[in-house]
């Protein structure tokens, strides 16, 4: 059965209409991730979080299909779908780096600010 596109002639209707099934929900869940997902900003950390926890959902519905049916489009699909949740794995990674490098990200240039800014106001009153 190895590299062909079809479905198993000997797999029950019952199981063709779930393989079916599983599909159509990976590919909505894919399609969700999919729309979900923007420019990048600072806070889209939980947005991607999510993105990431669909796609490793779409992932399962996936794998569990490709132990009925074996082609070479389901081995393209999930290589397609490692690559989208590496990518997204990084982004992550590189927005949580980037808060970690901005000197905004903690209390203390902003507690300067206001005691500078009270300072002048003081002066000038």
């Amino acid at each position: 059965m190895a590299g062909d596109n079809s479905t198993d002639p000997e797999l029950p209707d019952a199981a063709v209409e779930h393989i079916s099934q599983m599909l159509t929900l990976a590919k909505n869940k894919h399609q969700e991730a999919m729309a979900m997902l923007g420019t990048p900003d600072p806070s889209a950390v939980p947005r991607l979080r999510e993105v990431l926890r669909l796609l490793e959902e779409v992932e399962l519905l996936a794998d569990d299909a490709s132990t009925y049916i074996e082609s070479d489009v389901m081995k393209a699909a999930l290589k397609d779908l490692h690559f989208q949740q590496a990518s997204v794995q990084m982004a992550i990674a590189q927005l949580e780096q980037l808060k970690v490098r901005s000197p905004w990200a903690t209390p203390w240039p902003w507690i300067t600010l206001i005691v500078l800014a009270l300072l002048i106001v003081q002066t000038i009153t």
